[in-house]
């Protein structure tokens, strides 16, 4: 019988799983240490403490973390680029503008390819998709002599104007693939549509990770299927829907933020329940801060991204990522006090782990300072040492000249400071005003930093959700099949060829089908939005714009519209030209909601004890709650503690807290009216 819904999301300490049961209609978390030598141990390990039988399972939906790693630790694999003779230098030249403009120390980050793995081969197709000199098959198998001669694990094509035209290429990866048994990534499949640099970036990172997700997704594959669980196993995006193990093989550039935005499509379905559709949400473990945000009810999603210096022609949700965790080491530069990005991880990690850790970390100092309980963290699964995290902090305290309770409420500080400068590089640098948003914070770390840094930002609402320590993976429970398309055609707005755009809009729906047919979704359960990317026609960037129908006067005041909200300026009378065309197709997925609580009990909340916990370095006794024992309608003041068998929450002075019908905890700024509840 088909009784779980489950969705499992690795992260860098953590491996989180939900499990919906049908029988007894509630949710089981669980969150164990994540196993880097073999991810798939750790999933396997978390759904064995509530699932035996894997049969019993009807859908099962993963996050996985294993092509971001390798990317972002450069253990990718050996790839071999092939490009049209003469462009061999594309890739290595990229783009003459600086990043840090004023960083007289910046450095371009090195390729992933060097040169000498960068292949060259007769062919010719025109920006008009014209083959002005046919593929060269001469040539393709003297190239193919040596990359069977130096073994490489994955091959990149990326051909002049491909995006037009990719017959080349994929005649290339025909004949590659009967002498090869070795992953072919084409730039016609990866990033169709133009900006040579960008598509040769984009391809060869989908290549440089490709052998590693296969691995790991054959691996956890074959380990489900032994204990017979015979679907498919769904792949979290980049771009908030959902793939097929199957597609994710050969499209594992849709993996790289799996994770995280696993959290950003849970914050969109608590749109309803928050009552504002403007979210910020933050995802805090115990390697990463990852900011995103909810806009309108809608994901914030770009068609180009920046990944450790690389550009990537993909549609992706707007993450914004920094390296400060739970696990980020504090030390010390200079004389003064530092805080990551560099993380303990789950082995050894933090030093109260007890697993041979001994640098201070943020999690250390929280113990210190009384913010967790050494004896109930992940609801007693692991016993916390306290003198081990009191040792690590005094060993910078040492440093520095001050107090070990002075240091490791000055470690929360700085990690807190970085947090909410992470949140202002995603809203003010942007224009929008963090302050007109409420903060939707989990992962395992979120809820204990949450309330400390909506003060800094000066916002007013915090929303905890009940499955808070795990909610990325809940979120993944709530998503549908994507697929993204798009094509390349210049015009100005008036001079549309309406039967080309009608063909072209036709071609992409095509394609969208063939690949959701795949994914066991039939064409009419098959949903589609077109959208065109305009500009003003001299500039070089465009504006993405939703539209329904080719109503072209629509499209061009829509894009007025969004320039002047993104910008702060526009046009309306300026010249204005489309650049690309995209379909997102989606296959609806069953989802399953959040349960309600039972009846509203409209009374101050019992508290679980007590314990004294340091704020603004004074020691102060502060009542602790259970989420175990908090029901709809309770209320309460802080300062407090909130324990979760997956997370804590920590509530500095002067804030107001209630719970919801759902069992999620709402946080408000503390008014004169309030305060009599103390």
């Amino acid at each position: 019988m088909s009784r779980y819904r489950l969705g499992v999301d690795i992260g860098g300490t953590f491996t989180d799983l939900v499990v919906f049961d049908r029988l007894k209609n509630v949710y089981q978390t669980k969150k164990i240490l994540t196993t880097p030598h073999n991810l798939a141990e750790g999933v396997l390990e978390a759904i064995s403490h509530y699932i035996k039988d894997l049969s019993e399972i009807e859908y099962f939906v993963h996050g996985t973390t294993s092509g971001l790693n390798a990317f972002l630790e450069r253990k990718g694999a050996n790839v071999a680029l092939i490009v049209t003779k003469g462009f061999r230098d594309v890739y290595e030249i990229g783009r003459a503008n600086r990043t840090e403009m004023y960083n007289i120390q910046f450095n371009k980050p090195a390729t992933l390819v060097k040169r000498e793995h960068i292949y060259e081969i007769q062919e010719r197709v025109t920006f008009d998709g014209s083959v002005v000199t046919p593929l060269d098959e001469e040539n393709l198998q003297q190239i193919i002599g040596q990359l069977k001669d130096k073994n490489y694990d994955a091959v990149a094509v990326c051909l002049m104007h491909a995006y037009r035209n990719p017959e080349n290429e994929v005649k290339i990866c025909s004949i590659i693939e009967k002498e090869l048994d070795i992953p072919v990534s084409l730039s016609s499949d990866i990033a169709r549509e133009w900006r040579e640099y960008e598509r040769v970036s984009t391809t060869v990172i989908n290549a440089y990770i490709a052998p590693i997700v296969k691995k790991y997704l054959n691996i956890l594959e074959k380990e489900v299927e032994k204990r017979g669980f015979k679907k498919d196993i769904y792949i979290m995006q980049s771009n908030g829907g959902v793939m097929t193990s199957k597609i994710a093989k050969r499209l594992p550039l849709q993996t790289l933020m799996s994770g995280p935005v696993g959290g950003t499509i849970g914050g969109m379905n608590l749109t309803k329940l928050t009552g504002d559709p403007n979210l910020i949400c933050v995802d805090m473990g115990g390697t990463s801060f990852d900011v995103s945000l909810i806009i309108d009810g809608q994901p914030d999603i770009t068609a180009e991204i920046h990944m450790e210096g690389f550009p990537v022609l993909s549609p992706m949700v707007n993450i914004h990522t920094i390296g400060a965790g739970g696990g980020s080491i504090a030390w010390v530069e200079a004389g003064g006090l530092r805080v990551g990005p560099k993380s303990a991880g789950s082995s050894p990690g933090p030093a109260c782990y007890g697993k041979g850790g001994k640098l201070p970390t943020v999690t250390d100092a929280n113990l210190v300072l009384g913010r967790i309980d050494e004896n109930n963290f992940l609801g007693g699964d692991i016993k916390l040492d306290k003198q081990a995290a009191i040792e690590a902090v005094k060993s910078v305290a040492d440093q520095i000249g001050l107090s070990v309770q002075e240091t490791a409420e000055g470690i929360c500080d700085i990690a807190n400071a970085k947090m909410a400068d992470a949140i202002r590089t995603l809203t003010v640098k942007r224009g929008i005003d963090p302050r007109d948003f409420t903060l939707v914070a989990f992962g395992g770390a979120g809820p204990m930093h949450a309330v400390l840094i909506a003060d800094l930002l000066d916002m007013k609402k915090v929303f905890i959700p009940s499955v808070s320590g795990t909610f990325s993976a809940w979120g993944m429970l709530q998503t549908d099949i994507r697929f993204d398309t798009v094509r390349n055609y210049v015009a100005n707005i008036n001079q549309v060829d309406y039967t080309m755009l009608e063909s072209l809009y036709e071609e992409m729906k095509q394609e969208s089908i063939s690949v959701l047919n795949q994914q066991n979704i039939q064409a009419g359960d098959i949903r589609f939005q077109n959208s065109i990317d305009v500009r003003y026609e001299g500039q070089e960037y465009t504006v993405n714009i939703v539209s329904e129908t080719n109503n072209l006067k629509k499209i061009e005041e829509d894009f007025h519209k969004a320039h002047l909200d993104i910008y702060g300026h526009n046009n309306p009378k300026g010249s204005i030209e489309i650049v690309n065309l995209r379909v997102t197709a989606f296959g609806d997925l069953e989802k399953v909601e959040y349960v309600k609580s039972g009846e509203r009990s409209e009374r101050q909340a019992v508290p679980a004890s007590k314990r004294n916990v340091v704020w603004n370095n004074v020691e102060e006794e502060t009542i602790v709650y259970s989420t175990e024992t908090l029901t709809y309608g309770n209320y309460f003041n802080s300062p407090a503690i909130v324990e979760d068998k997956n997370s804590t929450l920590v509530i500095p002075p002067k804030h107001y807290i209630c719970i919801d019908e759902y069992q999620n905890i709402e946080i408000v700024k503390e008014t004169a009216e309030q305060e009599v509840l103390v």
